[in-house]
Parts: C-alpha cells; sequence; structure tokens
C-alpha cells in the first residue's frame, strides 16, 4: 500500500505522517480535526480473513478497555476499502529499544509493576491480551508504561480448547506451554509471558533459544525444559527475583501467580516505597485548572456511542475463524509429530490440514503447507535404506502444484524453500526402487 499522508478519513481524521510500519498495518500520526488532538492511525495493509479478524479483534478489545496502562482507543471503522483503528498518540519507547543500560533492576521492576496494573484490569474484564511482549509495551518520556496491541486478544467468555487451538501466532519466545498444546488461554498465560520478559531484561536472553533458529525445538524447550536460574546466568540478579521469574515459568499454569495483582504484592514488597503511580513523573493539574479536554462523562459517552456504531460494521466480518484455527492447529501438530518422529501421525495431521485449506480455498496456507509436508516426507526418507516409491512420488506431485501457485504470488521465501525441498525430492528419486 503506498503512504497516505494527506489523507482525511471518515472526514475527520488528517493523516500527517507515517511513524510504523508492520505486517499487518501501518502505523500515521494524525489530528483529530473535530476535537483537535493528535492521535494515531493504525490502519491494514494486509487484507485476507485472518488478518482481518485479528485486527477487528484489537479494536473491539481495546475499545472496552479505559486504563492509565493500556493505550486508549477512541474509534474504528472502515471507509474508502481502509479498515482502521484510532488510537492514542504515544510517545517514547518500546520496552525492547531501551538500551540494558538504562534499566537497573529497580526501574525494570516498576516498569513490570505498570505492566502488570494494566493486564490486571484487562483480566478483570475478561481480556487476555495473549501475545505480551517487549515490542508490546511503550515506555513514555514520563516513565508512564502502556499496553498496546490487544491484536491477539480474546474475551474469556469467547474461548475454548477449539477456537484457541491453532492460534499459535504470537512471539514464540514469550508464549506459554499451554499454547502449543492446544490448550486453553487464561490470565496466567500473559503471566508466563511477562515472566519471559522478565528473564529477558535480567540475563539478556530469553528463556529458550535454539541456535539453529529452530522454531519447533523452541516450542518444545517451553513445553517440556526448565529454564536456568536466571542467578546462573547474572549474579547480579537478586535471589527473591530469581524465584519470581521461575515461578512465573512454570509449565503448569497452576504453579505460577494466580492473578497479576498477587504478582504485583510480590514485587511492591520487594523493592518497599510508594505504590506506583499511573505517571511517576507527570505534574498534578494545577487547582481550578480547566480540563484538557471534554468532561469524563461526556467524553465516555461519545466515545461510547462511536464504539457501539463501529461494533455493528466490524463484527460482520467475523465468522470463519474456527475452521482455519483447526487446520492451522493440525499443521502444528504435523510439525511436533515429525519432531518426535512419529511419522504416522505427522502424515495424518498435515494431510488434514491440507484438506481443510483446499475445501476453504485458502490457497496460501496450503501452498504454505504443503512446503512443510513435503519437507518432512524429504526428512522421513533422507534417513531410509528403501525410499517410499509412492510417497515421494506423491509428495513431488503436491510441491510441483504449490510452485505454480508460490511462483505466480512472488512469494520469494516460500519459492526458494521449495526448490531446496524439490531438490532434495529429486535426489532421492534416484535411488528409489
Amino acid at each position: 500500500m503506498s503512504e497516505l499522508t494527506g489523507r482525511v478519513l471518515a472526514g475527520r481524521y488528517r493523516l500527517e505522517s507515517l511513524i510504523g510500519r508492520g505486517g499487518m498495518a501501518d502505523v500515521y500520526r494524525g489530528t483529530d480535526t473535530m476535537l483537535e488532538r493528535p492521535v494515531a492511525v493504525k490502519i491494514l495493509t494486509d487484507r485476507s480473513e485472518g488478518i482481518l479478524r485479528r485486527f477487528l479483534r484489537e479494536a473491539q478489545s481495546m475499545a472496552r478497555l479505559n486504563h492509565p496502562h493500556i493505550v486508549a482507543v477512541f474509534d474504528a471503522g472502515q471507509t474508502d476499502g481502509l479498515s482502521y483503528i484510532v488510537m492514542e498518540l504515544m510517545t517514547g519507547r518500546t520496552l525492547e529499544q531501551i538500551p540494558a543500560g538504562e534499566l537497573t533492576m529497580h526501574v525494570a521492576i516498576r516498569y513490570f509493576m505498570q505492566l502488570l496494573e494494566g493486564l490486571a484490569y484487562a483480566h478483570d474484564a475478561s481480556v487476555i491480551h495473549r501475545d505480551v511482549k517487549p515490542a508490546n509495551i511503550m515506555v513514555g518520556p514520563d516513565g508512564n508504561v502502556k499496553v498496546m496491541d490487544f491484536g491477539l486478544s480474546r474475551r474469556t467468555s469467547e474461548m475454548s480448547s477449539e477456537t484457541n487451538a491453532g492460534e499459535i501466532v504470537g512471539t514464540i519466545a514469550y508464549l506459554a506451554p499451554e499454547r502449543f498444546l492446544g490448550k486453553v488461554a487464561d490470565a496466567r498465560s500473559d503471566l508466563y509471558s511477562v515472566g519471559a520478559m522478565m528473564y529477558e531484561i535480567f540475563t539478556g536472553r530469553v528463556p529458550f533459544i535454539s541456535p539453529t533458529e529452530d522454531l519447533v525445538g523452541v516450542i518444545f524447550m517451553h513445553v517440556n525444559d526448565v529454564p536456568a536460574s536466571l542467578r546462573t546466568i547474572n549474579r547480579a540478579v537478586p535471589p527473591q527475583v530469581d524465584r519470581i521469574v521461575l515461578k512465573l515459568l512454570e509449565k503448569d499454569p497452576d504453579l505460577r501467580f494466580a492473578t497479576a495483582r498477587e504478582l504485583i504484592a510480590e514485587l511492591h514488597a520487594l523493592i518497599g516505597g510508594p505504590p506506583v503511580p499511573a505517571s511517576p513523573n507527570a505534574a498534578a493539574p494545577a487547582k481550578g485548572a480547566a480540563p484538557a479536554g471534554p468532561a469524563l462523562p461526556e467524553r465516555r459517552a461519545e466515545e461510547g456511542a462511536a464504539h457501539d456504531a463501529v461494533r455493528n460494521v466490524l463484527e460482520r466480518t467475523f465468522g470463519q475463524s474456527a475452521v482455519k484455527d483447526s487446520a492451522l492447529s493440525s499443521t502444528l501438530a504435523g510439525m511436533l509429530a515429525a519432531r518426535k518422529g512419529d511419522y504416522h501421525e505427522a502424515i495424518r495431521t498435515y494431510k488434514e490440514a491440507l484438506r481443510v485449506f483446499k475445501e476453504t480455498g485458502n490457497d496460501v496456507e496450503h501452498a504454505k503447507t504443503v512446503l512443510k509436508y513435503t519437507a518432512m516426507i524429504l526428512q522421513k526418507n533422507s534417513g531410509s535404506v528403501k525410499a517410499d516409491r509412492r510417497e515421494i512420488g506423491d509428495a513431488v506431485r503436491m510441491l510441483s502444484a504449490a510452485m505454480l501457485y508460490i511462483r505466480g504470488k512472488l512469494m520469494l521465501r516460500e519459492l526458494e524453500e521449495g526448490e531446496r525441498v524439490a531438490a532434495g525430492l529429486q535426489r532421492l528419486g534416484l535411488r528409489l526402487r
């Protein structure tokens, strides 16, 4: 999508400069010309069904939340073929961007306490973030922390093992084990992610890492391995912090802290001092000063009406997520089974995913899954004394068809991977019997 600087959306939101670009959306600095206030406008660039669903879920989830440590959503809608979310304009840096030298133990813990205040509020509203990571935590110039990007969030009442199983789309390094096992995510899953962030901040590395960037290997570590004590990596970490972080990273959610508020109490007792304010360095308004904007009841009524108006528009795009989630879950199950050497189960689950993607017309995911499946067939037969003629022949035919689609869509990374797998299958063909 070309840059939209200068456009006015819905006759109200003027886009002034591009300030961020991601895989699914661009973010612009803008002005709400009706209320004369600066805003951030996130505009969807990826129009695929799954991305649109996540984008609209973010608008709905964040519109329900009004808290000093959560980035506020003011409006959302669709106009001229564009889907957009209008948010509070944040300045500062993400936790990911702050150099380690600036984060003393005390400062970092206070940042985490503010993050947990925001999560506690969301959890009380039955909203689970599900993608807590440093890139989604903004620290303002005044030291105020805000949680961003509820694009993967789900209300607790909407969750089940069936609807949640396939959505393994957060950042792998911070995801809880239950997310990889098709189990329901809850508040304790967000707390596991906080624990992974704390581990990284205090040791300089995430709890589980693969030198070869083996995605499935990292998943296995989350599910099966016990993380090393923080103090074995950084002796400066106090034993109390080590205990707290390792408790957050327990495999069994029942062994973690039960709530964000319980963890806040532990951290507060650890560092002492007064409770963390919403904005530590912000000056209080002078007595008798005029409010900066509309009175709070009026502003809430205005924003509530806008949210109600757009919610009906947004919800019309929902409804097809469960089928795709099931297929994605089957794909992940195939990867895990192949990792264990259970090729019978891997073939079964991969074929189930391929069937669903084919029947639902999801050509992109079908082609990507063909690559995974045929790579698994190559792996299975490479160590055999006698390769399976029929199995390899079927894999070659499937890969050939998928490569036609991949070339047509200029999917360069997938094209390179497909050519590598095809060469390997051809080498196996030379010793077919």
